[in-house]
């Protein structure tokens, strides 16, 4: 028994196309699970790697990846690039040289036509194929596929691991996600992790098999982007061919699996909390590795949000340049909701907070202006001084630090937590239920870092603040050049009570209170902004040297 992989991937590509500069970064990732001995173990010497062929040899690889073979062999296919449709709707695999005709038609030379696999694969003994296409309008390569003995195509999950398999990132009238830069695509990206982590090993049987990794992915993606949808279709049993090999009994692997568990809509409940941090100590991992698992397994929903920002910063921007929205905007906007895979009812809700209803407008330099049929909100040009004898809110990106400071000189510590973590967001340009990233920190506007610093140790008389934290993080063996010292943040976390009898606690457990007789209360929880790590801790201890904080 033989396992033969062909893995092509078409980046770059004619005018008309656009290039995509991932594809080749999706080769690398999928050979790298492929031959790792713990994972595909597929010999070196049978993995076949062809970056931007031109369509013949792209055509003989593939005739020779399914000709010549044994009943019991393993064959895959995994391309990414462009899918097209001709005029008819059938699919194409663009290749380098794809090109288009005067009326912007397919010229069909030019491409691999899907047909001619279907051909192929009918014309092989193997009886375990994986077709995997990371392309747009990959589910059409459904469209004709068959077995050989009934002519029909199988798509119930049946028992078994012989036959036919073919996963898409994309329907068959969809396009698919596209690359940013040299990044992954994000089906490939999951269908990599699924592998590499073992994470797509659901039943626990130490195998992956082909149902196992589609469900992972697709869950995946569509948590990264809703808008897309992968598909799988099978003949006869293909849904049970195993592919990969995953860890049995690995403590990570187990508490990812947990992690996975866990999350409903991107966060961790209360309880679900309690249960990580119990599986966490059964498993014997340290918070910092927990934490970077809890970190993968939330940034499709953290990419997610990342999209509607994206999309919602867009809109606002060609509101304000033309008031009213020209038709070329609205299908500029539309394309831009397909690029991010955002359904409708994904930006329903940013359309209607943007996009207030009609009021009548206001004298310019008022609050608000109408803007043909749309309405936003215009901050006036203008920023008043604050009164004297008052506190001084000042703020780099224009923040609102009234809520915080009222708050906290009401004693609402545990409230005033959250502000912080609310206008840090804002001042790094995130929303709520993100984390702020270590290069943000780095760079965390300082008069911003001052105001709440100021405000904090103001009404706590001293006892709560960055600048109280940083002076003991740095009183433990800290230092503030950025970099993470673990021993230190242990020490930090006991010194101010977020580490107890040798285990972290949650945020469920904070307490606040200003007369704790022999250690500084929680406040300002770290986990909030930068994953509960202390990496971000660190970094944000030397922002606060350098801003003299």
């Amino acid at each position: 028994m033989a396992k033969l992989a062909l893995l092509i991937g078409i980046s770059e590509y004619q005018p008309g196309l656009n290039a995509l500069p991932g594809a080749v970064q999706d080769l690398k990732a999928m050979q790298r699970v492929l031959q790792h001995s713990e994972m595909g173990d597929f010999a070196d010497a049978d993995i076949t790697v062809l970056e931007n062929p031109p369509r013949q040899v792209m055509e003989e690889a593939i005739e020779t990846l399914f000709s010549g073979r044994e009943k019991d062999d393993l064959v895959l296919l995994y391309f990414s690039g462009h899918g097209i449709k001709d005029e008819a709707g059938r699919l194409y695999l663009a290749t380098s040289q794809t090109r288009k005709n005067h009326k912007g038609g397919l010229i069909q030379t030019t491409a691999t036509a899907a047909s001619l696999i279907h051909g192929m694969m009918e014309n092989s003994r193997s009886r375990r194929q994986i077709i995997i296409l990371d392309c747009c309008f990959s589910g059409a390569f459904a469209e004709g596929m068959k077995a050989k003995d009934d002519n029909t195509v199988d798509i119930k999950n049946q028992l078994g691991g012989e036959g036919r398999a073919v996963l898409t990132s994309s329907t068959a009238t969809q396009y698919s996600f596209e690359q940013e830069g040299a990044d992954l695509s994000v089906y490939t990206r999951y269908i990599v992790e699924g592998i590499e982590k073992g994470a797509a090993d659901t039943d626990n049987d130490g195998m992956i098999s082909v149902d196992e990794l589609h469900e992972y992915a697709r869950k995946k993606v569509q948590e990264a982007a809703p808008a897309m949808k992968p598909e799988i279709y099978a003949v006869k049993e293909g849904f049970k061919i195993k592919l990969a090999k995953a860890p049995v009994g690995d403590p990570q692997l187990e508490y990812r699996k947990e992690v996975e568990r866990s999350v409903r809509d991107g966060q961790i409940s209360p309880v679900s909390r309690r249960i990580l941090k119990r599986r966490q100590f059964e498993l014997g991992l340290s918070v910092e590795v927990a934490a970077q698992i809890e970190n993968e397994v939330l940034e499709p929903y953290r990419k997610y949000q990342d999209n509607l920002k994206e999309y919602e910063e867009a809109l606002i921007e060609a509101i304000r340049e033309e008031g009213t929205l020209s038709q070329h905007t609205l299908k500029e906007l539309k394309r831009f909701q397909q690029l991010l895979q955002l359904r409708d009812e994904d930006i329903a809700e940013i359309q209607k907070r943007v996009t207030l209803p009609p009021t009548p407008a206001h004298k310019r330099g008022g609050e608000q202006e109408m803007q043909g049929n749309f309405n936003i909100e215009v901050a006036k040009n203008t920023k008043p001084e604050p009164p004297k004898n008052q506190d001084d809110l000042s703020s780099e990106k224009g923040v609102d630090y009234t809520k915080l400071r009222d708050l906290l000189a009401a004693g609402k510590w545990k409230e005033a937590d959250y502000e912080t973590y609310l206008v840090m967001l804002q001042a790094v340009g995130r929303k709520e239920k993100d984390w702020i990233r270590d290069e943000e920190l780095l760079n965390f506007p300082c008069t911003d870092l001052r105001t709440i610093d100021r405000l904090w140790v103001k009404y706590s008389n001293g006892r709560f603040g960055f600048s109280v934290q940083k002076e003991i993080y740095l009183s433990v063996g800290g230092k503030p050049d950025g970099k993470f010292y673990e021993e230190a943040w242990k020490k930090f976390g006991e010194h101010v009570g977020w580490r107890v009898e040798s285990f972290w606690i949650s945020y469920t457990e904070v307490t606040y209170h200003t007369s704790a007789p022999d250690t500084i209360p929680v406040a300002i929880y770290t986990s909030r902004w930068d994953g509960g790590t202390g990496r971000g801790f660190s970094c944000l201890a030397s922002r606060l040297v350098n801003c003299n904080v």
